[in-house]
């Protein structure tokens, strides 16, 4: 499929995905299943009357699609954070919503600079793209629950995107209260304790003490989205 200009460049030689138009079916359902899984954890805390409005950071959105998932939540409020000015372009174009905003900053000057608490903050594939992403993320200001993913045990040979690679789950291991869950490449999620034979990617989940575990909210293993 040739790609427009503006597209190529939110591209950036594979590492974004704009659903219909670059990558395959299987990447857009991984991506969709990680945001299905952010999406219903945020409704389940809505309906135990934990929040009620949510205040939603996404961190790196890429094209918007999964800023306009977590903008179809009852009462959100969404924003999204990317460096490049062709990602704001994109979404404000075709993800574009009331209740979403978006801007431009670099994720480590925007955790550094802006102060504001985020009851939810969620990234999908963001922080092996930041040197020391992981130490960077825990520190987010957020009320309710951090929740993101990364590739799993990814090899050396994406070093010109990736600044993190070979995350396994001995890299949580100092961080307290953290769920580790698994998506396979069909885009099915798993606990910790039913890891996949071949994980694609690790995820992890914090919360405040008031929050029930994920692992308690759903039955796994979760099936990909549609």
């Amino acid at each position: 499929m040739r790609l427009t200009d503006l597209e190529t460049r939110i591209w950036n030689q594979g590492e974004r995905l704009i659903p219909g138009r670059t990558h395959n079916a299987d990447e857009a359902r991984r991506h969709k299943s990680s945001y299905e899984f952010f999406v219903n954890t945020i409704k389940h805390d809505i309906e135990m009357g934990e929040v009620e409005h949510p205040s939603i950071l996404d961190l790196g959105f890429g094209c918007g699609f999964g800023c306009m998932m977590l903008a179809s939540i009852s009462g959100a409020k969404v924003t999204g954070i990317d460096i490049g000015e062709e990602c704001l372009e994109y979404a404000s174009r075709h993800y574009n919503a009331p209740n979403v905003s978006y801007g431009i900053f670099d994720i480590i000057d925007f955790l550094k600079i802006k102060k504001e608490e985020f009851d939810y903050v969620v990234l999908r594939g963001v922080l092996e793209h930041i040197e020391n992403g992981l130490d960077i993320i825990i520190k987010a200001n957020w009320a309710a629950r951090l929740m993101f993913d990364v590739p799993y045990a990814e090899p050396l040979g994406n070093n010109h995107h990736h600044a993190l690679t070979n995350i396994t789950e001995k890299d949580f291991g100092r961080w307290a209260d953290i769920e580790i869950f698994y998506e396979d490449l069909t885009g099915r999620i798993y606990t910790a304790d039913q890891k996949p034979q071949k994980p694609n990617m690790i995820m992890g989940a914090m919360r405040t003490r008031n929050f029930e575990a994920i692992t308690d909210l759903f039955s796994f293993p979760i099936a990909p989205a549609p």
